[in-house]
This record gives C-alpha cells, sequence and structure tokens, in this order.
C-alpha cells in the first residue's frame, strides 16, 4: 500500500519516501499497465456516482452579469462536478470579508482540496491567495499570475471560423470593433487574427481594425468613413451602431463573437459560441485529474486546454 501511495504521490507518504518509491521503480523500470488502469477505470465509471467533496468555484460578482459566465460557464462547472460526486461551493473573491488568509481557513474548514477560477473582471493577478495545497485550474486567459492550469476557448480559432464563413457568404469588407480590455482578457488574439487575415486580402477590401474607443460617435464616424459590409464584435460594438442609428442587417451586418448575448436577445444574432459548457467541464475534469493524482500548488509546467468554438447561423449576418 505505502509503494502504491507512493507512486500516487499522496500526501500520506512523506516526501523523503515518495521520491525513494519513484527512483527504485526507475531503476528497476517500473512501468504501469495501461490496460489495467483503463480496466480499472472502466469499473469505476460503470458504478453509481456518490458525494465525494466539494469543489470550489471563486469568481467576482462584478463579472456576473455577463451571460456567458452565469448562464454558461458556471451551470457548466456545477453539471460536470455533479458527475463526478463532486458539489461546488461559490466564493466571491470582491466580497469585503474575502481576504487570502480567511478564503483558505474556510477552504480547509470545508476539506476543499480542488478550485475552478473563473475569468477575472480584467486582466491580472490572484498571487495573494493560498494555492500550496490546492488542486487549482483557471477558464479563460485573464489570469495572468501565477500560471496555473488553464482552459479556454481556442480564440485565434474562432476568429478563423468567422472570417472564413464570412468570405463564403460573398463579404469582402470585413471590419472589427473591440475596446482594447477584452482584446486584452483574451490574450489579443482576436485583433491577431484579424490583422493576419487581413494581410492576405486585396488592400481595397481592408477595413482598419477599430481597437480603442468604440462609443457611438467614433463607431458611426468608422463606419461612414470606411464603409464596411459586416462588423465584428462585442455587446459593445452592437450597442454603438444601434445608437448610431444603422439597422442590422439592413444597413450593415453584425458578428457577435460571443454567444448566447442576452442585452441584445431580440435580436436573432449571428456569431460565434465559444463552447463555455464544454470548457467548464474540462476544467472540472481537470482539478479532479489533479485530486486522485495529489498534485498540488502552482505547477511547474502549466498546461492550457483550448475548446474550439461553433458558427451559429443567424439572421444579423445573411450573406451578400
Amino acid at each position: 500500500m505505502t509503494v502504491s501511495l507512493a507512486l500516487r504521490n499522496h500526501q500520506r507518504i512523506s516526501v523523503t519516501m515518495r521520491d525513494h518509491v519513484r527512483e527504485v521503480a526507475t531503476r528497476l523500470g517500473y512501468r504501469p499497465n495501461p490496460l489495467v488502469s483503463a480496466l480499472m477505470t472502466h469499473i469505476g465509471s460503470a458504478r453509481p456516482v456518490h458525494y465525494q467533496a466539494n469543489l470550489a468555484f471563486l469568481a467576482f460578482r462584478k463579472s456576473w452579469n455577463q451571460h456567458w459566465i452565469s448562464g454558461e460557464l458556471f451551470p457548466g462547472v456545477r453539471e460536470r462536478a455533479k458527475a463526478l460526486g463532486f458539489l461546488i461551493d461559490e466564493f466571491w473573491l470582491d466580497s469585503p470579508d474575502s481576504s487570502p488568509d480567511r478564503l483558505e481557513k474556510v477552504l480547509r474548514s470545508r476539506n476543499i482540496q480542488g478550485v475552478v477560477v473563473a475569468p477575472l473582471p480584467e486582466s491580472g493577478g490572484l498571487d495573494a491567495l493560498h494555492w500550496n495545497d490546492l488542486s487549482s485550474v483557471a477558464i479563460g486567459n485573464s489570469l495572468v499570475t501565477p500560471r496555473l492550469h488553464r482552459v479556454t476557448h481556442h480564440q485565434y480559432h474562432g476568429m478563423q471560423i468567422v472570417l472564413e464563413t464570412l468570405r463564403r457568404k460573398g463579404y469582402r469588407k470585413i471590419a472589427f470593433a473591440m475596446d482594447p480590455l477584452t482584446d486584452e482578457k483574451v490574450d489579443r488574439t482576436w485583433s491577431s487574427c484579424m490583422a493576419g487575415y487581413q494581410l492576405r486580402w486585396p488592400t481595397k477590401e481592408r477595413v482598419p481594425v477599430l481597437l480603442g474607443d468604440i462609443s457611438p460617435p467614433k463607431v458611426h464616424a468608422w463606419v461612414t468613413r470606411h464603409k464596411p459590409d459586416v462588423v465584428i464584435g462585442i455587446d459593445g460594438a452592437l450597442d454603438s451602431l444601434q445608437k448610431s442609428g444603422f439597422r442590422i442587417p439592413r444597413d450593415l451586418s453584425f458578428v457577435h463573437l460571443s454567444l448566447p448575448s442576452t442585452p441584445f436577445s431580440k435580436l436573432n444574432l449571428s456569431g460565434l459560441d465559444q463552447n463555455w459548457r464544454l470548457a467548464a467541464a474540462a476544467a472540472v475534469d481537470s482539478v479532479v485529474a489533479q485530486i486522485y493524482r495529489n498534485e498540488r500548488g502552482i505547477p511547474e509546467e502549466p498546461k492550457t486546454i483550448m475548446v474550439e468554438g461553433l458558427w451559429v447561423d443567424g439572421e444579423s449576418a445573411p450573406g451578400c
């Protein structure tokens, strides 16, 4: 039993003994039998899953009004956790009483060993939290430090899907408008992909990227000057277009990069479903796997899982 636990890096075994067992196993050429592991996994998965423990979902209240977080991401985390026998406790990182020390005490008292970190309101760090005893994963790219394992939508690939779909629909003057803060939260992948694709298009079909102030006056002046066939963006760009008097899709088409979008639900929007429920499930899988392997703390070599999105063929970009 000691050898088995040591090879699984279990904390019940001292670090010295774990290192010794692994060194001897390596010297003897020991390798786990993948067929036996697969069989045991199959036997375990065929049994009803009973409650095992709680996981923590760390989020910010001021981000909760974003539908993709409250309506897609969190339900996906909760559903996958339940399927694996875990419950979810939510913790608000921007609450007055949510100091790192207090959070650590609460997690310890509830024996919570795994945490899923929701996207931050803006790119930044959570270095003050106590990570050493936790298995953790961040969703999205907004958590800059510490560098945890992360699961995110493949934004670059998502923009490729959008651009190639629009070209097939006959659009030629394709434009992109976004505030810098949002683009930074996705590691600038959307603007980078857009810029790269424009280099492959004829000069007369290129529309300068509007990456900055996307207020109604700025958007109106930009559209009036460059006359795009379609604009790619999220809620802010769509709101500015409508406040500027542009009728969608009558005057120009619009593609939303994060569907479903509740503020403009009256419009049947075309755009990108970033598949956040699948990303949420993958995040829970990552945390649970770390718990089973007894992997704690900030990883030396963090891994990123990227989930592909889906095109949604609405009415706001019917084609030329």
